[in-house]
C-alpha cells in the first residue's frame, strides 16, 4: 500500500489548477515507492477540512535544479587565455525548503516522519518534475546530501519548516527511454490487403473454408482484411470461423516457416468465447489449390492463445495452451514460427518478435514434408446477443523461410533532450551483429557471432562501456566462489590441474561464463564520440537520425533492440 500526501481525491481547486497546468508538478517517492509526496501543483494541493496534511514548496523554496560545472582547459606558457578542452558536469545540488502540515501535532509529527523516510543517504529517492507545457516528465535520482538546518516544532504547532538538500550523482534530469527495433522480415509472399472484394464478400483467388452455423464473412475493404457480421442475424448471431488459404502461388522451399500478421484494431469481447484470429503454417492443397485439411494453427485473442495441429480437418493435438492477458492491439505483429534448421519440431509463437510461446513437439503428430509448405490465416467471430464478436483486422499477411539469412536495415532514434544521448543494444542470437558508427555513417562496428538463445546487452557510452551476458542469471559472488573452489577440488581430483578448457566448458553451461569466452573478444571495433545521437535543436523539435544495423547468419529469433534515453540540464 502506498502512503500518498495529500490523501484523498482532487478537490475541484485542486483540479482546476491541476488542468490549468499553472505549476508545474513536483513529486517525490521514496526509494522502495511506498511514499509519494506531491510537493508542487494541482497534486499537492489538499483537502484543507478533511485531509489537510501535506508537504508544500514554498515560495521562492526551489533552487539548484542545474547542476554546475568545471572547466577543462590548457594554457601554455605563454598562450593568450586558454584553449578549451572540455566541460565536465558536476553533480546536482537541488535545495527544497518545504512546509508540512497536519490537522494537529501528532499527524504534523507523522507527515515529517514519512518525509524523512522517503529520502535516505545511500538509497535513491525520485524526484520528478512534469511541465504541462511540454507534456513530458524528468526526473532524477536522488540522496539525502544534507540535515534540514530548522529547529523542530515538536508538539507547539501544526506546520513545520524543512530544508531538504538532495544530490543527483548523474548532473542530469532523464525522461523516458526511446526504443526502437530491427528483425528479419520474412515477405517472400506478402498481401496488404489492397483490393475491395466486398462486392464479391471473399478474398478473391485465395481459398476459404468456413466452419460454424453463424452467418458473416472475412473479406477486404481496399485498406485491410476485416469479418463483416452476420448480416442476416442482427441479433443472438452464432460462431463461424475461417480459414484463408493456403495462399495461392506460394510454398516454402523448406519445411522451416514464419508467418506473420499486423493488427489493424482489436478483436470484440464475448460469452462464451470472444473474437479470435489465427495464422496457419504446414498447410497441405487438394489438386485445386484449396486446402486438404492439414496445418499447424496458432489461435489466439483475449485471454488465451493455443498452438495445436490439424489432419483432415480435425484438430488432432494441442501443442500448448496459455494465458494471454493483453488481446492484440492497433499495430501489433504476431508471427507463427514452425520448426528451425536442425529442428524442425520446434515451434514459437512472437508477439512484435518478442517470444511469447515456446514448445517443442515431443512426437511426430504434426505433419512435415514437402507436400505441407502452404501458409494462411483465419478469423473467428464469437457467438453474441447483438452481432457477431468481430475479430481484428489485418492490415498485413507475410510468410517466408525460417533459413539462415542476412538482412540489413535502420533503428530510428530521438532525441528531446539537450545532451548527446548515447544508445543501449541488447542482440538476441543467433547471428552476427553490425551497427553503424553513428547516425549516417556508413562504417560498421561488428558483435559476436552468437549462439541460439544468446541475449547480450551493449552500453555504447564513452564514459561507462558494459558489454554483459544475459542470457542466464548469474549466481551471486559468495554461490559463485563456493562453485568454483568445489569445481577446482572436483577437477583436480578426477582429471589434474591442466584442465582449463575443460573448466570453461562446464562453467559455461552453469552460466557462469558465455560458451566464446570473453564478450569482449566478440567485438570489432569501438564506438566513439560521434556514436552519440545529437540532442535537439535549440529553437526547433526534436528531429529523428537512423542508425544502420544488419544482422548475418540469423533467424526468426535474431533480433536487435535499442534503447537511449534523453538527459537535460534542466527539468522544466
Amino acid at each position: 500500500m502506498t502512503i500518498s500526501y495529500p490523501s484523498g481525491p482532487l478537490t475541484p481547486h485542486a483540479a482546476y489548477y491541476h488542468l490549468k497546468g499553472r505549476y508545474p508538478l513536483v513529486t517525490l517517492w521514496s526509494p522502495d515507492e511506498t511514499i509519494k509526496i506531491s510537493m508542487l501543483g494541482g497534486q499537492a494541493m489538499p483537502d484543507r477540512f478533511l485531509a489537510p496534511e501535506c508537504v508544500q514548496i514554498k515560495r521562492d523554496g526551489l533552487k539548484g535544479l542545474i547542476a554546475p560545472w568545471d572547466m577543462v582547459d590548457q594554457k601554455g606558457a605563454t598562450e593568450d587565455g586558454v584553449t578549451f578542452v572540455d566541460a565536465i558536469q558536476g553533480p546536482t545540488e537541488v535545495e527544497i525548503k518545504v512546509v508540512c502540515r497536519g490537522r494537529d501535532p501528532q499527524h504534523l509529527r507523522k507527515v515529517v516522519r514519512d518525509l524523512i523516510a522517503s529520502i535516505d543517504k545511500k538509497r535513491t529517492s525520485e524526484l520528478s518534475f512534469i511541465d504541462h507545457g511540454t507534456g513530458t516528465r524528468w526526473w532524477s535520482d536522488v540522496r539525502w546530501f544534507k540535515g534540514p538546518p530548522e529547529v523542530y516544532k515538536i508538539g507547539e504547532s501544526v506546520t513545520q519548516e524543512l530544508t531538504l538538500v538532495l544530490r543527483a550523482d548523474s548532473g542530469f534530469w532523464r525522461t523516458f527511454a526511446h526504443t526502437d527495433s530491427f528483425r528479419f522480415t520474412y515477405d517472400a509472399v506478402s498481401d496488404s490487403f489492397t483490393v475491395d472484394y466486398r462486392g464479391t464478400q471473399n478474398l478473391g483467388t485465395v481459398p476459404q473454408r468456413y466452419t460454424g452455423s453463424g452467418g458473416g464473412y472475412c473479406t477486404s475493404d481496399g485498406s485491410q482484411m476485416i469479418w463483416v457480421d452476420d448480416p442476416a442475424h442482427p441479433t443472438s448471431t452464432q460462431s463461424r470461423e475461417v480459414v484463408n488459404g493456403p495462399w495461392p502461388g506460394f510454398s516454402t522451399t523448406t519445411n522451416n516457416q514464419v508467418i506473420s500478421q499486423k493488427h489493424g484494431g482489436f478483436g470484440e469481447f464475448s460469452v462464451p468465447e470472444s473474437a479470435r484470429n489465427t495464422l496457419w503454417g504446414r498447410m497441405n492443397r487438394k489438386p485445386d489449390g484449396s486446402w486438404g485439411g492439414d496445418g499447424v494453427r496458432l489461435y489466439y485473442g483475449l485471454g488465451w492463445i493455443r498452438l495445436s495441429y490439424y489432419i483432415n480437418y480435425v484438430e488432432v493435438g494441442v501443442l500448448r495452451e496459455q494465458p494471454l492477458i493483453i488481446p492484440p492491439l492497433r499495430g501489433e505483429e504476431f508471427s507463427l514460427v514452425c520448426g528451425y534448421e536442425g529442428n524442425e519440431r520446434m515451434f514459437k509463437a512472437l508477439r512484435n518478435g518478442a517470444e511469447i510461446m515456446s514448445v517443442k513437439e515431443s512426437g511426430s503428430g504434426s505433419l512435415v514434408d514437402a507436400n505441407h509448405r502452404g501458409v494462411g490465416n483465419g478469423m473467428f467471430a464469437g457467438a453474441a446477443m447483438l452481432t457477431q464478436a468481430t475479430p481484428s483486422p489485418i492490415t498485413k499477411l507475410s510468410a517466408g523461410d525460417n533459413s539462415t539469412v542476412s538482412q540489413t536495415g535502420y533503428v530510428k532514434r530521438l532525441n528531446i533532450g539537450d545532451q548527446p544521448m548515447a544508445d543501449k543494444y541488447t542482440v538476441f542470437g543467433p547471428g552476427t551483429f553490425k551497427f553503424a558508427l553513428g547516425p549516417g555513417r556508413s562504417e560498421m562496428i561488428e558483435f559476436g557471432p552468437l549462439l541460439p538463445n544468446q541475449v547480450v546487452w551493449i552500453d555504447t557510452s564513452r564514459q561507462n562501456p558494459k558489454i554483459k551476458d544475459l542470457t542466464s542469471v548469474p549466481p551471486t559472488t559468495q554461490e559463485l566462489n563456493s562453485w568454483q573452489k568445489a569445481l577446482d577440488d572436483f577437477l583436480s581430483w578426477s582429471l589434474g590441474n591442466n584442465t582449463p578448457l575443460l573448466k570453461q566448458q562446464i562453467e559455461s553451461a552453469f552460466g557462469i561464463v558465455p560458451p566464446q569466452g570473453n564478450l569482449y573478444s566478440l567485438l570489432k571495433g569501438r564506438w566513439a564520440k560521434e556514436s552519440s545521437i545529437p540532442p535537439k535543436p535549440s529553437g526547433k523539435p526534436a528531429e529523428p537520425y537512423y542508425v544502420k544495423v544488419a544482422i548475418d547468419n540469423g533467424n526468426a529469433d535474431s533480433k536487435i533492440l535499442v534503447s537511449g534515453t534523453a538527459q537535460r540540464r534542466y527539468p522544466l
